[in-house]
Formats: structure tokens, sequence, C-alpha cells
């Protein structure tokens, strides 16, 4: 595979590139001013969210958010990567990650701040045109304006473009007469402006629409009674007969559609830092418990049952903030790049996001699986007591869980990563086909081999990682030689070509991570942890290509094939037990997440 330096990696070559660990950016790189913010926002939120988290997990939590958002707007905290002129502060995409990372991930009320900073935002920053953001984007950096997200509708998720909100023009022309529902609005019930997609006419795709409460018309249902994020308003909206001037018209009329998905492109990447954030917290919950239960005459973290969890944990949470820091460094590589060919930088903004639109939809699916995994680990880990609601990770357990459905359900999100690898394919951005052509003329040919490697890490992951590249391009073209044009029906098919995609990236971050820290303290830690991310990325990838040939491959060829996988899934012999004793006896002697 080719070897890149100091060319840009665009969105999906990944799969085809080998990268230099130079070219990825990782949370060690986080300068001053970016460790200094975000101590600042943890300051803020020990004080103000932390010393009564419980408050949240119930409706006080809806009364405070509206008075600590202010608060966080007096402090400069909701306007990053706004423009200055706006009343926020300019700063780059990964400036934007590692602020939510922590923000976020503060219980139910993250939800609030990632509305008020992300899809709050997002819209009006991208498409708002400049008399729209000089009246609305300063008021929403402030929380004077508080906003929200109007997507989703009783019979239109997943297939956004379905809604049947619908906007008409009065007789005059002067104003768009609005109506309509809108369903699981987070923030709603303390929200002054909407985003509202709705077709106008008889459109055939949405339009969006910035809609003032103010207007009249709008109705609330009530606060809707949900298994956790109890904290955060979600109501249902009502549009009756709104009036919203023509001037609100967000973007271009039918523009509607693209603008939900690059907003959403936004909030998926941004999520996967988030819940990186709550999985630290789990850890620190599950490691406290485990040295303070005594069990036999000694702490459970000493047991071998125990660390075997708090491997898998680090392990997890090191692949999910490498990927997710990766991703974001890739962002910022491409927008300075645009910008320099000449592109205004707010273009840019989401261009450079849509350009990673693959990577950002399997961060979201990796980092909140991730998530769940640690949060569960975690409350197993506190036995009984974990079950009680007295304990925070009882809270945590219940609020994580709507981080699979949230910004497009993981099951969307995995075949929108093997739907827009394929498109970028097709419009010749990406040189899939090719590589994936020579992957399997080698396996008709017989030489699709695993190619050896030594016992350095760098030789020994590295080799494995391309393997692993070479079995998913194996079972993708396999796939789409043999189904064709119903390759977009078999949905199982291609949610299993997602899993081994999505593994490879995250194993790859880990890797070329530690790969930059090389010579440093924690340098023998983080190989141990990057094996083991290493060694589950295979076994998924075996499994996954396995059960994808399973689905349309027969005969000869299917076991010519899964013998193929089976020899290109096996990345080396590693000692997984005591990887994994190395790196919990680092959790528990420094008592949490022990790198960084």
């Amino acid at each position: 595979m080719e070897t890149t330096s100091t060319s840009i990696l665009k969105g999906g070559e990944f799969l085809l590139r080998e990268a230099d660990p130079e070219s990825v950016f990782c949370p060690e790189d986080f300068n001053e001013e970016q460790i200094m913010l975000r101590k600042s926002v943890r300051d803020f939120l020990n004080k103000e969210v932390e010393s009564r988290h419980e408050l949240f997990d119930g409706p006080k939590g809806r009364e405070l958010a509206p008075g600590l958002l202010e608060q966080m707007g007096e402090m400069g905290f909701l306007g990053i990567g706004v423009p200055e002129e706006y009343g926020g502060f300019e700063a780059d995409f990964v400036t934007q990650l590692a602020f939510g990372e922590i923000a976020y991930a503060s219980w139910a009320f993250g939800l609030s701040i990632g509305v008020q900073t992300s899809l709050g935002v997002a819209p009006l920053l991208l498409y708002g045109n400049a008399e729209q953001k000089a009246k609305y984007l300063p008021g929403i950096v402030s929380a004077e304006i508080k906003s929200c997200y109007c997507l989703t509708e009783p019979g239109a998720g997943s297939d956004a473009n379905s809604g049947k909100t619908q906007a008409v023009y009065s007789d005059d022309r002067s104003h768009f007469i609005l109506n309509g529902q809108k369903m699981w609005i987070t923030s709603s019930g303390h929200a002054d402006l909407f985003f509202v997609f709705a077709k106008i006419e008889d459109d055939k795709n949405l339009s969006c629409f910035i809609v003032e409460k103010g207007y009249g018309g709008i109705r609330l249902g009530a606060e809707e009674k949900k298994m956790g994020i109890k904290g955060s308003s979600t109501r249902q909206v009502f549009f009756e007969n709104v009036p919203v001037p023509v001037e609100n018209l967000l973007g271009e009329r039918q523009q509607g559609f693209k603008i939900a998905l690059n907003v959403l492109n936004t909030g998926r990447i941004k999520m996967a830092t988030s819940v990186t954030g709550t999985a630290k917290r789990a850890l620190d919950y599950g490691l406290n418990y485990a040295l303070e239960r005594v069990q036999f005459g000694r702490p459970i973290a000493q047991f071998g049952a125990i660390q075997h969890k708090i491997g898998e944990m680090v392990a997890r949470i090191y692949a999910m903030e490498s990927l997710a820091y990766r991703t974001g460094g890739h962002i910022d590589r491409m927008h300075d790049e645009m910008v320099h060919e000449g592109m205004d930088p707010l273009d840019a903004k989401f261009k450079s996001i849509a350009e990673f639109a693959t990577e950002c939809a399997m961060a979201k699916v990796f980092n909140t699986e991730g998530e769940d995994f640690v949060v569960d680990e975690s409350l197993q880990m506190h036995g009984g007591m974990g079950y009680s609601a007295e304990t925070p990770i009882e809270t945590m357990y219940r609020n994580a869980r709507i981080d699979r459905i949230y910004e497009g359900t993981n099951e969307i999100n995995r075949m929108l990563t093997v739907d827009m690898l394929l498109r970028r394919a097709l419009k010749g951005k990406l040189d899939l086909m090719s590589r994936g052509m020579a992957v399997m003329q080698d396996f008709q040919a017989g030489k699709v081999v695993r190619k050896p490697a030594s016992d350095s890490f760098a030789d020994q992951c590295l080799t494995g990682i391309a393997n692993l590249k070479r079995a998913a391009l194996l079972v993708a073209m396999s796939a789409s030689q043999k189904l064709m044009q119903q390759l977009e029906e078999e949905q199982e098919v291609l949610m299993h070509v997602a899993d081994m995609l999505m593994q490879i990236y995250a194993a790859e971050s880990a890797v070329l991570r530690t790969l930059k820290q090389s010579g440093g303290e924690d340098y023998e830690l983080r190989q141990a942890i990057s094996r083991l991310v290493l060694y589950r990325a295979a076994e998924t990838c075996q499994d996954a290509g396995q059960e994808a040939l399973l689905g349309f491959a027969e005969g000869a060829e299917l076991e010519a094939l899964l013998d193929a996988v089976e020899q290109l899934t096996r990345v080396g012999h590693f000692n997984t037990k005591a990887l994994r004793r190395q790196v919990a006896e680092a959790a528990i002697t420094r008592k949490g997440y022990p790198i960084g």
C-alpha cells in the first residue's frame, strides 16, 4: 500500500494508504491553550454540575440548564469555532472536539451544551447569510437565545426527507405559513429559536427555516418520560400556522436535506469525543470501587477477572480517543489546505467535514458502542451496588443508552459508511475499485497470503493492519461483484463490511498514535494497549468477514474466500492475558485512565 507522510489523506483513503505517524493528530498534541480551555471547563462543571449531579437525573436539571448555559455564555465557552465578529472566538476543529470531550460528558446537562454549541449553531454558521448570522449568532453564543434542531417527525426518523411538515407562501408572499409536528426535540422546552426542516409547497426535498418562538403558533408537548437523560428537555413541537418571514429561509430552497446531513456529520464526530469523556469517567468509577471493595481479604482490583475488564476498558478508550482526534486532525488539515487554495474559510469548514463523512460515521458507531461497553463493564465491577439508583454508574448506564440512537442510529451509520465509500469511488474521488480489483486478482490467482512480519511492534502491527485492509477489500469487492445492484438491499452484508472498516480505522489510529510517542515514558504501556486493540480488531474482522461471505458466496469459492480471510486476519500471537494485566496494573496504580 502507498505510504503518505506529506500529502493530505482524503476521506476514505485510510483503507488504501498507510499513514505516517507524524501525520496524525492525537491528544498528546494539545497545545497550552487547549489544555487551559479543558481545565477551565472542567473547573466550571465541577463547581456547578458535579457537586449536584443527582439533580440532573430529574426535572430539576431541566430547570437549571438555561441559567447554566447563560453562565457558560458569559465565560465564552459557547462560541468556540464561531468567528469573533459574532461574539465567539476562532478555533480549529480539534479544539472544538477537545472542549466537547469535557463539556458534553456532564450528565444530562451535556446535551444542553451539545445542542447549543453544535446542532444549534452549525446550520446558521455553515449556511446562514450575513444578515442571519449577524442577527442570531451573537445571541446563541451568549445563550441569550437558546436554540434547538427540529428534524425528526413521528413518521420520519432515519428517512428524514419523508417528513410531512410543510411551509406554504402567504398571499403576499412575504411569509411562509408553517404547519407540522416534530418529535424527540432536545432542548425544546427552553428554546427561543428553532431550526425547522420542512417542504415548501409540493417540493420533493426539505428546506430549512429559522423560526423564532415569538412568531406564535408554536405549541410544545409534555416532557417525554425517558429511560435516561431525564435532566434534558425533550418534547414534541407542534407548528400551527406559524408565520415565518421569507428571509428566514436558511440556505437555498430544497437544500434542507444537504444541510441536515452536513450538520449531522459535525454532530457525529463531536459525539465521538463526548462519549469518550463519559467512558473515562465510567472507568474511574469502576476502578475506585474495585480498589475499595474487599473480598476474600483483598481488593477485587487484584483479581484476574477484574483486571481483564480494566485492561479491555482502557484499550477501548485508547482506540476511541485515537480515532476521534485523528479524524479531527484530518478535518483541520483539509480545511487549511482548502483555505490555502483560495476557498472561503466558512465554506471550507463544512466541506472539510463533509470530506471525512465516512470517518465521522465510523467514529460515532465505534465510540458509542465503546462507551456502552465501558459503562456496562464498570457497572458489572460494582456488582449489586451498580444496580442501585444510589450510585452514579446506574445513572450513567441509563444515560449512555441513547447515544447509539442519536445522530442517526448505529445501524444507519454502518450502512452509510459503506455507501459513502462506494459513492466516492464512483465519483472518482477514491481509487477503491482498482485497489479492490488488485486484491481480487491476487485471490483468483491464489496469491492472497498473509504478509509476514518481524517481532518489532511497528512491523508487527502495521503489517497486521495492512493484511486486515486486504481482507476488507476482498470481502467488499466479492460482495460487490456477486450482488451487484442488489448490494444496497443486503443490509446485513453492508453492516459486516462496515464493522471491518471501523475496526481497521480504530486499530490503525491507536497504533499510529503509539508510534508517534515512540521513546516516551509510557511507550511500553502504549504498545501493550495497541496490541490489545489490534487483537480485538482482527478478531472482529475475522468474524464479520466470515459472516458477510456466508451471506452471499457458496461452494468452492466460499471455502477459498473463508480461508483467505482467516489467513489475513491473523495478526500474531499475543499473550492477551499478560497484556491486560500490564495495562490494568498501570490503571490501578494511577487510579484512573493511565494515558495522559
